[in-house]
């Protein structure tokens, strides 16, 4: 068996699966970038933002505490694949 530990996780998509992905990350305490495309309109991290704002408002909840939302980085294609760098796992939701 491996000791490979996970320090960092990014999730591409931020989509219900991709999203509830980065709150279980968060849940246990592992650091998550959550990708997604740019937004066309309003700020370039909307999507991500939207899909983070969502995961407060659903029943049953993903979040352990809705304050570790703020845990998890939001970013976008175009202008953070160097986040990828620092991560142990990459996950395509």
């Amino acid at each position: 068996m491996s000791n490979f530990i996970v320090r960092k996780v990014a999730v591409l998509g931020a989509g219900v699966m991709g999203a509830q992905i980065a709150a279980h990350c968060v849940n246990a305490k592992v650091p998550v970038v959550l990708f997604d495309l740019p937004a066309k309109e309003g700020p370039k991290n909307g999507i991500v933002l939207k899909a983070i704002e969502g995961l407060k408002k659903l029943s049953p909840a993903p979040l352990g505490n809705k304050d570790d939302a703020a845990c998890i980085e939001v970013a976008n294609y175009d202008d953070h694949l160097e986040l990828l760098k620092g991560c142990d796992l990459i996950i395509e939701a």
